[in-house]
């Protein structure tokens, strides 16, 4: 009879630790959010030190750059604008009016295609909402000092992020 009265406690603990098996997935999946707040966030590219700065500026920050072509913009009043490549094809930058105005980050496809990365990566840190938020298309008009931002997605990865410093 002892052995009997064993095996029903060790089957009535093998049930206790299935439920709470069970408990322990429900919580992950259904209950916790998708990532952690307050992790730390990699800066791909300090834009507050890069944009609305001269080429030597960047330069200093970003390493030689290498002539790409020229920009035509009659809105933004550019005729010749140069774009300047960084980071072998990593940053793209046109100097409209001798400033950083039109910046491009590519190459992301590393991350996630979420708000707090998206900042994060460019170094801006206020949490705000994007005005455009869909599956392809993250944009944020007049944040801080900068014109826009936007980013597009490939999936759930980021492809590419352009900001607009300056001109529209």
């Amino acid at each position: 009879m002892n052995n009997v009265t064993l095996k029903r406690k060790w089957a009535n603990w093998k049930f206790i630790a299935f439920i709470l098996i069970l408990i322990a997935v429900f919580i992950k999946f259904f209950v916790m959010g998708d990532g952690d707040e307050n992790a730390p966030v990699t800066v791909e590219m300090d834009l507050p030190r890069i944009a609305l700065r001269s080429e030597k500026e960047v330069e200093a920050v970003l390493g030689p750059g290498k002539l790409d072509s020229y920009y035509k913009d009659e809105n933004a009043g550019c005729d010749k604008c140069p774009k300047m490549i960084y980071k072998e094809g990593k940053v793209e930058i046109i100097f409209i009016n001798d400033i950083a105005d039109r910046i491009t980050l590519n190459n992301l496809s590393d991350f996630d295609f979420e708000n707090r990365v998206i900042l994060g990566l460019l170094n801006l840190k206020d949490n705000v909402e994007p005005k455009i938020d869909d599956d392809k298309l993250k944009q944020w008009d007049n944040y801080e000092k900068y014109t826009q931002i936007s980013a597009f997605a490939d999936g759930n990865d980021i492809d590419y992020i352009l900001i607009k410093s300056k001109t529209e």
